[in-house]
């Protein structure tokens, strides 16, 4: 009895999946100026339909949008070009209607006008 309860007890721990936040490294480019998107589904009645939001290109050429507090320790100025260097978590349990990455600055690479 006691063997089949401890085998029992391997089994379920070997089949555990244990979920941890993914952390990588990256550079940003973002662009000067604030441009507007949609909402993305499954979208509430009352949030706007255009969004403001940052156009960023990260360092392995994928662009995609960002909010413009979404980045950690950053403020965005309209009308300069930026590079950052970021923190990128991947998150193992996101929240249901944000975003599954969080961003924090680690470095101010160049400004300009």
């Amino acid at each position: 009895m006691r063997n089949s309860i401890f085998l029992l007890l391997i089994f379920l721990f070997s089949c555990s999946k244990e979920n941890f936040d993914q952390t990588y490294i990256t550079q940003l480019e973002i662009q000067p100026d604030i441009e507007y998107v949609a909402a993305h589904p499954p979208a509430k009645p009352d949030q706007p339909k255009d969004i403001p939001a940052l156009k960023v290109r990260e360092s392995n050429n994928e662009e995609y949008h960002l909010g413009l507090d979404e980045i950690s320790g950053f403020i965005f100025e309209e009308g300069n070009r930026y590079n950052l260097k970021v923190q990128i978590i991947i998150l193992a349990s996101p929240p249901i209607d944000g975003n599954p990455k969080t961003y924090k600055l680690l470095k101010l690479f160049l400004k300009n006008r």
